[in-house]
């Protein structure tokens, strides 16, 4: 142990107990003095000298985290070096001490309800762009790096965060993080884009709506393979979830990072989808007793404890789109005309229920009425729902009229018309064999190509329509 209890750090933070211990670092509950309060307390379990690169970790995580005041990041109150009886220099940071339970926990017992995802994702994407703005990107954003608290959730572990552009580590370096929420480009050594936290968003939130991350690998050399092979990630089969909030999701897993939604976008797209949360009354508490901590903080910052481990060096091949710009500016002017997002409905005039009326209903006129009313667009050929327990070729046919509908009414252009005839027309070949399988990867294939397109090509609201058309091919067994 580095610490022991009865040390006071600074003339200030008085030691109190040991609360969660990681391969790199401890943390331990402290009281500070001056402020009397309870604080968390994380130091690195190396001394200065004998690891340089964990103080300069230790050191960005304090740097950039205190710059950051928001109520979905985790706040660093004070960074210091102790000097040990031995000689050796430990570094260690002072932080808000948490009452909460961490996601990747949550998430052991099962998927969030989605109106609890939703808002959890939310929080979180609120938080990212608040560090987004400051230049800082975290890059390994995941449910364990995130606390469900009683005021909400937080992003905690900022240890690996590095500057928007700066420049890549070398000799492999740059393979920090969790493979599992690690972007395509994230494999290769470009500098450091806010669009690679999303995709990681993009990650937590599928894992948090189906229960499993859509790419579960646990190593590098397993992501690099994963993502050479371009899978499609079919949509969360989630009862009521809103189609938009499906698109969203799809979007932040998108490749190509120019077509992912900026972290705010994100924020203000699934804070507009999901339900009020009905009003609780927390029990009143009473003061903390610092001296013994309560099994919730026990849990809260054990779970900030380990510092994450650069991968070691090796070669690695290219999986990066071919001829993608890096350079965050090209990105960023490029991604708004890109972006399939609640937000651009929002924007675009239409209101929530406009978005209700793409979210299946017991109602079966529901998915055909248009988001004015009870009157059939004039332009477009109403919707039809499938008859009750459709077969395959009766999910297919949906898909087929949905899309003509939408190219009758202009929100589709005549290329990107003719690739998605194809495709559908592939999704009947497949009926007609009888091969359930090559239905869902060609439904899955689909879906993927459509939102390929940019705005121009497929209308927002057709995308959304033709991924709930989709969805049922997709879960279908």
């Amino acid at each position: 142990m580095t610490f022991a209890p009865g040390l006071l750090l600074h003339d200030r933070y008085a030691i109190v107990e040991q609360i969660g211990v990681g391969g790199m670092s401890e943390v331990w509950l402290a009281v500070d003095q001056v402020l009397d309060r309870p604080v968390a307390v994380k130091a690195l379990t190396a001394a200065l000298d004998d690891d340089p690169d964990l103080f300069a970790a230790t050191w960005r995580e304090a740097r950039a985290t205190a710059k950051l005041t928001h109520p979905h990041v985790t706040q660093v109150y004070d960074y210091g070096e102790q000097r040990l009886g031995s000689g050796a220099v430990v570094p260690y940071l002072v932080m808000e001490l948490l009452d909460g339970r961490n996601l990747a926990d949550r998430l052991a017992a099962g998927p969030l309800p989605w109106p609890e995802a939703v808002r959890t994702a939310a929080q979180v994407a609120s938080g990212l762009a608040a560090a987004h703005r400051m230049g800082v990107v975290h890059r390994d954003v995941k449910p364990g790096n995130v606390m469900l608290t009683p005021t909400g959730a937080k992003v905690l572990d900022f240890g690996i965060a590095a500057l928007t552009g700066s420049r890549p580590e070398g000799d492999g370096g740059w393979l920090v993080g969790t493979p599992a929420y690690a972007a395509p480009e994230r494999l290769d050594a470009g500098p450091p884009d806010p669009a690679a936290d999303v995709y990681a968003l993009g990650a937590l939130l599928y894992e948090a709506l189906a229960g499993r991350p859509p790419l579960p690998v646990a190593t590098w050399d397993e992501a690099e393979e994963a993502h050479r092979r371009s899978p499609s990630v079919a949509p969360p089969a989630v009862p009521g979830l809103p189609p938009a909030v499906t698109a969203l999701v799809l979007a932040c897993l998108s490749r190509d990072p120019a077509r992912r939604p900026r972290a705010q976008d994100v924020a203000e797209a699934l804070d507009a989808a999901a339900p009020p949360e009905r009003e609780r009354i927390a029990p009143a508490a009473g003061p903390a007793d610092a001296r013994r901590p309560t099994p919730q903080y026990v849990r809260g910052v054990a779970a900030a404890a380990p510092m994450p481990m650069a991968a070691p060096a090796g070669p690695r091949t290219s999986v990066g789109r071919p001829g993608a710009d890096p350079r965050p500016e090209r990105r960023r002017r490029l991604r708004p005309a890109l972006m399939i997002t609640t937000g651009l409905l929002l924007a675009a005039g239409l209101t929530a229920a406009a978005l209700a009326a793409f979210v299946p209903s017991d109602n079966p006129g529901a998915a055909a009425r248009p988001p004015g009313g009870g009157q059939t667009s004039t332009t477009a050929p109403a919707t039809t729902a499938p008859p009750a327990n459709p077969s395959p070729a009766d999910l297919v046919a949906q898909v087929d009229r949905t899309l003509e509908g939408a190219i009758a009414a202009g929100r589709i252009d005549d290329d990107a018309a003719e690739d998605l005839r194809d495709g559908v027309d592939d999704l009947k070949r497949s009926v007609a064999d009888g091969d359930l399988e090559e239905l869902r990867d060609g439904a899955a294939e689909l879906l993927e190509q459509i939102n390929d397109f940019n705005e121009r090509s497929v209308a927002q609201e057709a995308r959304f329509d033709l991924t709930l058309a989709l969805d049922p091919l997709l879960r279908n067994n």
